[in-house]
């Protein structure tokens, strides 16, 4: 699951700024779980825990040694997330949190090697070549530039620039595009007015197809998904494999945006949530990989649950009814056989 609502990581959001406007104040240091923030992920946790335990992947009460693992990337907010989740989910349960710091591989980075980083900077290089940006993008960017209140804002005529060497990052005003409207999403769902009060949700909503751009172009891409999630898929086939109807278990895994797209990329899924582009990972929201058991057949059922930002904004509903879930095809079907899946998890 990506973490909950955080403050913006970079002061001014950008280097060198986008705009001379200055930007408001949070009640959280940069890139911080904000207390608005880790209610919505409670809320979360209370669903969660009570589908687990529905389910039958639980018991009553605190879940018994073995049956849940839970692993969040090193920064404070996922770490944050983590715990608010586990002790809504488990109230006096004390669920021990493992950081990926502690990991034998950080399931939250790449597999690097000359063959990998290769491979990342052709795909990620193929994407940008390719890139022309249509009759929307050109249209959201010139709203971005108004929201802005900057007449330099040139807007996404091209993506910029990958860097030379390494892992590929991508810098320019594609990245600026990115950053700036996950900040004005996150004010959204902060309860703050967004872009200077000049954007309502429906506005937000749009602007959000630069965010989705951003991702399609460099966390998508095969060759980068599949190095960036070679940890991450080779842990569910882990839990997949020992997994029974005699020994059930749940694994919880808070990461990022990137982390969602990078797997979205690797077992290529595409979501389309309630009032955002298609392929947007909200806030406190996340990839849910079901084992099924009828018999001795095993199947695997795949969904993207997360609340919309009406309801992190204000989660009378959310607290109410649970997240939005959107059932995703796997390997074209509502549910693909195990052997599908794991063909899926080599790569394949």
């Amino acid at each position: 699951m990506r973490h909950g609502i955080r403050a913006p990581i970079l002061p001014g959001v950008s280097t060198p700024p986008l705009t001379k406007r200055a930007w408001p104040r949070w009640p959280d240091s940069p890139g911080q779980l904000t207390r608005h923030g880790r209610d919505v992920v409670r809320i979360m946790g209370r669903y969660d825990g009570a589908a687990w335990r529905r389910a039958g992947l639980l018991p009553p009460g605190c879940p018994t040694s073995g049956a849940f693992d839970v692993v969040a990337d090193t920064d404070q907010r996922t770490l944050d997330t983590a715990r608010a989740l586990l002790d809504a989910a488990f109230p006096r349960c004390a669920v021990p949190l493992a950081s990926a710091a502690d990991a034998a591989e950080n399931p939250f980075r790449p597999v690097l090697s000359p063959d990998t980083v290769r491979l990342a900077r052709e795909a990620a290089g193929a994407a940008l070549e390719d890139f022309r940006p249509d009759r929307t993008v050109r249209e959201v960017s010139r709203k971005l530039g108004k929201v802005l209140d900057n007449p330099g804002w040139q807007g996404l005529a091209g993506p910029g620039e990958m860097s030379r060497d390494g892992w590929p990052v991508v810098r320019g005003p594609l990245l600026a595009a990115f950053q700036v409207t996950d900040t004005f999403m996150m004010e959204y769902e902060q309860g703050m007015k967004p872009g200077w009060g000049r954007l309502a949700e429906a506005d937000v909503e749009r602007l959000l197809v630069l965010n989705t751009l951003y991702a399609r172009l460099t966390r998508r891409p095969p060759g980068v998904s599949a190095p960036e999630t070679a940890t991450i898929r080779g842990m569910i086939g882990t839990v997949f494999a020992r997994a029974s109807a005699r020994s059930r278990h749940v694994t919880l895994i808070v990461g990022h945006d990137d982390t969602l797209n990078a797997l979205a990329g690797a077992f290529g899924l595409h979501w389309r949530a309630q009032g955002v582009p298609a392929d947007m990972p909200l806030p406190a929201g996340g990839l849910v990989f079901d084992l099924l058991e009828d018999g001795t057949r095993q199947s695997v059922r795949i969904r993207y649950v997360a609340p919309t930002l009406g309801e992190a904004r204000a989660p009378a509903r959310l607290r109410r009814d649970g997240p939005r879930i959107v059932p995703l095809p796997c390997d074209g079907r509502k549910a693909c056989t195990m052997a599908a899946f794991s063909a899926l998890l080599r790569g394949r």
